[in-house]
């Protein structure tokens, strides 16, 4: 537990720009191993910078939460919206507690771009995790939060949420995930602007008269 994480942070022009870090491919050997605990005495690391660098990515990359791992740092810490407006980053996470109650949903994860599995994950929890300032927390989570949580620990144990997932159903959802992929791909491509959508309205004015 004594292993030194340098963050390596992207150079960035001015303050507005965010310190962006790619997201890992899925067959990424990290993504499959338990990462390290973050060590607050001595600092392995400026918890407040990786706080920064969490929240923005998770951000940049559009995801209701991101762990570490995921853009290359094999650290216990994930960020996570808790509300729409609110965001978190834990670091060392656990799950104390969780409710007998399961709720199965369709979720997603930004390290399997277009692939949606039904997971059943628990009601409510209870977890425990340190803030940036190396502070102990202790809350409750439900609904949408827990399931974000709980997925987030997935990745602080080197898993994903495939796993335990039935090869008939996976291989359904990857062909989906091939076919929104190759949509993606085409929109991509194309470039929609304000003036183009006037092109296009001005072009049906013309065919109407």
């Amino acid at each position: 537990n004594d292993v030194m994480v340098e963050l390596i942070v992207p150079k960035v022009e001015n303050e507005i720009q965010v310190r962006e870090f790619p997201l890992l491919h899925e067959s990424d050997p990290i993504l499959k191993k338990e990462p390290l605990t973050w060590i607050f005495d001595p600092p392995q690391a400026d918890p407040n910078l990786m706080y920064s660098i969490m929240l923005e990515n998770m951000v940049a990359h559009k995801g209701l939460g991101l762990s570490a791992n995921q853009i290359g740092m094999p650290v216990k810490v994930f960020a996570m919206r808790v509300t729409e407006t609110d965001a978190i980053v834990c670091f060392n996470p656990k799950i104390i507690t969780e409710s007998d109650e399961m709720t199965r949903m369709k979720e997603g994860c930004l390290s399997f771009p277009q692939l949606f599995l039904n997971i059943s994950r628990p009601e409510t929890i209870f977890v425990e995790y340190q803030n940036a300032a190396g502070e102990e927390i202790k809350t409750n989570f439900e609904g949408l939060a827990a399931r974000i949580f709980h997925h987030e620990m997935d990745h602080m144990e080197g898993k994903t949420f495939l796993d335990g997932v039935s090869k008939i159903l996976l291989q359904s959802a990857r062909r989906k995930q091939r076919i929104a992929l190759r949509k993606q791909q085409r929109v991509d491509d194309i470039i929609v602007t304000n003036s183009y959508n006037d092109v296009i309205e001005q072009q049906k004015f013309i065919r109407k008269n």
